[in-house]
């Protein structure tokens, strides 16, 4: 597979519109603000349950940390020169990870919008999103304790894991519904659909 710029194409006069599985033009990315039409777009939406262990997970934010490796390299690198040392950590002395648990979950909520998605086009058109996370416990009751997470925390993870799978990215979400609620078993309701003029 050979791939070329849009300003390659565009001198090959290359069209680099192409047809989505729905039928519509689907334009490829440009430089710049590009927004879409608001209109009607041709795709049939897209609805799933993902049932959980445990209650839906909020997104945790990002940790940073001293790698300890770096260090080490850097350490026996300098070879006892101090300013050698210290401009090879001042570079790259720390790293960034998503913790585990975050990982994890992203990756079920992932695995059931691949099953979900099967057969069927990306959606590369804005979306509307309805999320309804269900908590364990009592129906008669909310979940707003500090344990059950922010709903907008609970949105993100799950749109995470979304992207590139159900939808090209999230950036593509205008239209969004979330519900926290309790229930006998957690899970999360998923529904998205092209967002109506």
């Amino acid at each position: 597979m050979v791939r070329i710029t849009e300003a390659q194409a565009k001198k090959l006069g290359i069209n680099l519109w192409r047809k989505s599985a729905s039928g519509e033009k689907k334009p490829t990315k440009a430089k710049g603000r590009s927004r879409a039409k608001r209109c009607e777009y041709n795709f049939e939406p897209v609805e799933f349950t993902v049932r959980l262990d445990h209650d839906p997970k909020p997104k945790e934010r990002p940790r940073t940390v001293v790698d300890r490796d770096i260090l080490h390299s850097c350490f026996l690198a300098a070879r006892g020169n101090v300013g050698a040392f210290m401009d090879m950590v001042n570079k790259k002395i720390s790293r960034t990870y998503t913790p585990k648990a975050t990982l994890d979950y992203e990756r079920l909520v992932a695995d059931h919008a691949k099953i979900a998605m099967a057969g069927k086009a990306m959606f590369y058109c804005p979306v509307e999103t309805s999320l309804i996370f269900v908590l364990k416990g009592e129906d008669d009751i909310w979940p707003t304790s500090r344990l059950d997470g922010d709903a907008d925390n609970l949105e993100k993870s799950v749109l995470d894991a979304l992207n590139g799978i159900v939808f090209e990215d999230d950036k593509l979400v205008v239209k969004s519904f979330r519900e926290k609620r309790c229930g006998a078993e957690p899970c999360v309701h998923i529904r998205i659909a092209p967002a109506k003029p």
